[in-house]
């Protein structure tokens, strides 16, 4: 998961969490992190996640889009690369992942522990 926090334009302050992928940015209502700066296109740039090659950014043909300073059609982001598009900035972050509970599956263990044990005590003082 990442985390985009935009730096500069009309949402600076905003953090946005992307949990599926494509994560798509852009003027449309659509779009996963809706930008309304100058120079945003409707479908501005969509991140994907690869097994092979981590996140990745793919920019729409017309649209202007930096990543770290440099103009882009494509490429990897890693943690803390500032993304520029149109006049907004926003820095990439790896978001904290969410830790499921796990007390389900620790009282079942605990279960299984005790009735072992019980099952010990009865095989030991009673059939013998």
């Amino acid at each position: 998961m990442i985390l985009l926090k935009v730096l500069s334009g009309n949402k600076a302050g905003t953090e946005v969490v992307a949990r599926r992928f494509p994560f798509n940015v852009g003027r449309q209502a659509a779009a996963d992190l809706r930008l309304e700066d100058g120079g945003v296109w409707e479908d501005h740039f969509r991140i994907e996640l690869s097994r092979k090659d981590g996140l990745l950014i793919f920019t729409r043909p017309e649209a202007v889009t930096t990543l770290n300073g440099e103009a882009i059609r494509e490429g990897t982001v890693r943690n803390g690369d500032v993304i520029g598009a149109g006049s907004a900035r926003m820095r990439a972050w790896l978001s904290s992942a969410r830790q499921s509970s796990g007390m389900l599956r620790e009282g079942l263990a605990w279960a299984v522990i005790v009735g072992v044990t019980l099952a010990q005590i009865v095989l030991i003082y009673f059939l013998s």
